[in-house]
């Protein structure tokens, strides 16, 4: 009898012991980071994002709610604003901000705009556009006989002191071209291509836009110019080829730097996309006589390039 009322107190304290150490581990776990991804747009970039970023969450430990951006959160740890839209609706909140699908001028114009308070480790981004260095080495790659880089620029372009300083670096010449007004595109256009043997195309929608695309593909093509682009859009519609990343790959960086933030409780400074990929026009390639590298050795060469510059400086 009293062996059988020592073991029932044994059992007792193992399972009070089960208990506590069940208890120890639940309080280890880390709450889920709450994040409220704003939704401004119905494109298909941001929606391939979305769908990206719901999987990453998923993966990890990331409470999710999507909201249309003219909805901002009640609470939250972390709002990802997807484009510029949802960026510029975000910037009212008082909680921290990641910006994506956002290019690195529109971003920058908005951050300049915010009281000093929301600058620091609070309002950050990851850019859609690539590095510069990133671009030149696209062109490297692709067209090893081009010499001269023409640039087409406007007010709102961003400051080419660093593609003087990156093409300068590869050997290459930079014919820039300010960009008059609207009316003077063309004449502008002309101006660059007589000069160059290829076209570096940039964001910057005065210059490059839905109404200007075509006529700027037609008369690059017809001089036998060709365009090196920032999206895959541009390659489809007629450029040779472009150096971009892909709304899954910023998803994937997104979800990391929000696992970041949960850990040190603030956000990393903007910085352009970490993956990438190319996109080629075979058939531009071929009307225009240029024989070209597949894919995948343009990326290896690019990543070679670039980091070697990088390990460099």
């Amino acid at each position: 009898m009293l062996n059988k009322i020592l073991n029932l107190k044994q059992v007792r304290i193992y399972l009070i012991v089960i208990a506590l150490f069940g208890l120890l581990a639940c309080s280890s776990q880390a709450a889920p980071l709450r994040v409220s991804m704003l939704m401004a747009e119905e494109a298909g970039t941001y929606q391939e994002f979305a769908q990206a970023f719901v999987s990453e969450a998923q993966r990890q430990n990331i409470s999710l709610n999507v909201l249309q951006a003219a909805t901002l959160p009640s609470d939250t740890d972390l709002i990802v604003a997807v484009g510029l839209k949802s960026a510029q609706v975000a910037s009212t909140s008082h909680f921290p901000v990641l910006c994506v699908l956002v290019t690195k001028a529109s971003f920058e114009k908005l951050l300049h705009e915010l009281p000093s308070y929301r600058k620091q480790n609070t309002f950050s981004a990851i850019y859609f556009d690539q590095p510069i260095k990133r671009q030149v080495a696209m062109i490297v790659a692709a067209l090893p006989e081009a010499k001269n880089i023409g640039l087409l620029l406007s007010a709102h372009s961003p400051d080419p002191t660093n593609f003087r300083k990156a093409i300068s670096e590869n050997g290459l010449k930079l014919h820039e071209q300010k960009l008059g007004s609207a009316d003077s595109l063309f004449l502008d256009l002309e101006s660059v291509l007589k000069v160059s043997d290829v076209l570096l195309a940039v964001p910057d929608v005065d210059v490059y836009n839905s109404l200007t695309m075509r006529n700027i593909l037609l008369a690059t093509y017809r001089r036998r110019i060709p365009i090196v682009g920032f999206s895959q859009a541009y390659v489809r519609a007629g450029a040779l080829g472009a150096v971009f990343s892909t709304p899954g790959q910023i998803a994937i960086q997104a979800a990391y730097l929000s696992r970041q933030f949960m850990e040190k409780n603030i956000l990393p400074t903007a910085q352009y996309p970490t993956e990438f990929d190319v996109m080629v026009n075979q058939q531009v390639a071929r009307s225009l006589g240029i024989s070209i590298k597949e894919n995948s050795v343009l990326v290896r060469e690019i990543m070679t390039a670039t980091n070697a510059k990088e390990g460099a400086e």
